[in-house]
């Protein structure tokens, strides 16, 4: 059973239509990115602290409001609502109170900013790499290297595309990363699949059949971690649970407690994969 999806090819990549010589992508790993639960947190009369990250909050009094409300604007300020009758202690109380549903917020608009590409990134080209969309970078200088991510790849060819020569590395990528996480994830949670293989599936994010074999898109290597994790665990669940029953789902979520965001996120940003 697997998780139904229609990846896009790379052909989204916007790039020069040059051949390159040499190509090199700037990467900013940010692997707190998305760990939600930290339990680093503190709220003031002032702002809201989520790990290292500081949320100025802001009470306003409506007259016309019949409860408390919570909203973070786009310019990453927490904005609270207060009631006719109700005060800023019971404010800050009731944003402790839904901590979590602001940490959630506040991360997912730190994603969706990090999916977006700049100016500079658009002038040069872009891919989507572990989560983060970063600028693909050309050095007309060495005809013989091609750089993706740290791998260099001397056997790049003077007739290939650039669109060719991200897709290649990024599929050798996977092939060593992909598996590498789901052995960790099946120790951890006591699962031995038969073999896990890396495949170019236009459908389907993963897979895993009667016999124990699971099979994953090579394109997880574009997702950020915390969605990689929850389809290598939908499919390591499936070892036990051949179906999508709800002990399935129960065994799944006990496993994976990113599971809702996980799934919003490949909703959200799944089709736009490139």
């Amino acid at each position: 059973m697997g998780i139904a999806h229609c990846p896009r090819r790379i052909g989204n990549l916007a790039v020069a239509k040059r051949h390159p010589y040499f190509v090199q992508v700037q990467l900013d790993f940010l692997d707190v990115l998305l760990k939600p639960n930290t339990g680093i947190h503190s709220i003031s009369a002032t702002g809201v602290m989520i790990g290292q990250s500081k949320l100025p909050l802001v009470c306003v009094r409506n007259k016309r409001a019949k409860r408390y409300i919570i909203r973070l604007l786009p310019e990453r300020v927490l904005r609270v609502t207060i009631p006719r009758g109700g005060s800023r202690r019971e404010a800050l109380r009731f944003v402790s109170k839904n901590f979590a549903w602001v940490e959630k917020q506040f991360l997912s608009l730190r994603l969706q900013d990090s999916l977006l590409p700049n100016e500079a990134s658009l002038a040069v080209g872009t891919v989507l790499f572990r989560g983060r969309r970063v600028p693909v970078r050309r050095v007309c200088d060495d005809e013989s290297l091609a750089c993706f991510a740290g791998h260099r790849d001397k056997n790049s060819s003077g007739e290939r595309s650039l669109r060719d020569t991200v897709e290649t590395m990024l599929y050798r990528l996977a092939k060593v990363e992909l598996p590498e996480a789901t052995g960790r994830l099946a120790k951890v949670h006591g699962f031995n699949p038969e073999r896990v293989t890396i495949r170019n599936q236009r459908t389907r994010w993963g897979s895993c059949s009667s016999t124990g074999a699971i099979s994953l898109n090579w394109r997880l290597i574009q997702v950020p971690a915390f969605v990689r994790d929850y389809v290598i665990l939908h499919e390591l669940i499936h070892l036990d649970h051949l179906n999508h029953s709800i002990r399935f789902w129960e065994c799944l979520a006990k496993a994976c407690p990113n599971l809702n965001a996980a799934e919003a996120w490949l909703k959200l940003h799944g089709n736009r994969i490139c």
